[in-house]
């Protein structure tokens, strides 16, 4: 298993198609960032800013698929916003599932940061991809994946966080005592999100435990 560091910069949002959307994240002030789902091409992000998004700007926009103001959190604002980048080719997709995701994504003034997790081919696969629609990210670092040798330690945080809570609803027992959809409801998110993340996980976790 190998790990990839990357950045890119403020030209690669524009080369994806997405300037307009970061841009309406930086005019409300992102305090807080994290990826509940990655699709390659796309992604399903929670969003905490300091004040409401332009929500007329956000629904205008062709290359968001669903968002949510889901609450005020006192001095800010939570969103769940869910976002294809239209210049990314479908193809992506389909490489994002051979990683085990897209880890510990950070966006900073100028530029994103982020982790692929997985095997050495499919790591230089997504980011032919990338290149060839134009985006080019600053490979960081490459090296062994440093994860611990539990098979758990083969999950991000958030297929963590959504197999435990499957597990402790009664979803993995036999008959099942809950749904995806009340997974779902327990996590605040969307059932088609917590699907794929117990699909990857199950997966990250039995490729480990099988290899």
């Amino acid at each position: 298993m190998r790990e990839a560091s990357v950045s890119v910069g403020e030209s690669a949002f524009e080369a994806m198609g997405i300037e307009t959307l970061l841009a309406l994240g930086r005019e409300a002030g992102i305090r807080k960032f994290e990826e509940l789902a990655c699709r390659g091409n796309g992604a399903t992000v929670r969003v905490e800013v300091n004040s409401r998004y332009d929500e007329e700007a956000l629904e205008a926009l062709d290359c968001v698929d669903q968002w949510t103001h889901v609450s005020e959190t006192g001095d800010g604002h939570l969103y769940v916003i869910a976002f294809t980048a239209p210049e990314l080719p479908e193809s992506l997709a389909e490489k994002a599932q051979e990683l085990i995701g897209t880890c510990d994504p950070e966006l900073r003034d100028e530029d994103a940061t982020l982790s692929l997790v997985g095997p050495q081919e499919s790591i230089s696969g997504t980011l032919r991809e990338y290149e060839a629609a134009g985006v080019f990210p600053d490979l960081e670092r490459l090296g062994a994946y440093e994860g611990g040798s539990h098979p758990l330690d083969s999950l991000t945080d958030r297929q963590l966080e959504v197999i435990r809570t499957a597990v402790d609803m009664g979803y993995y027992e036999v008959p099942r005592e809950a749904t995806v959809e009340e997974v779902a409801a327990e996590l605040e998110l969307d059932p088609s999100t917590v699907t794929e993340h117990l699909q990857r996980a199950e997966r990250n976790v039995l490729t480990r435990v099988l290899s």
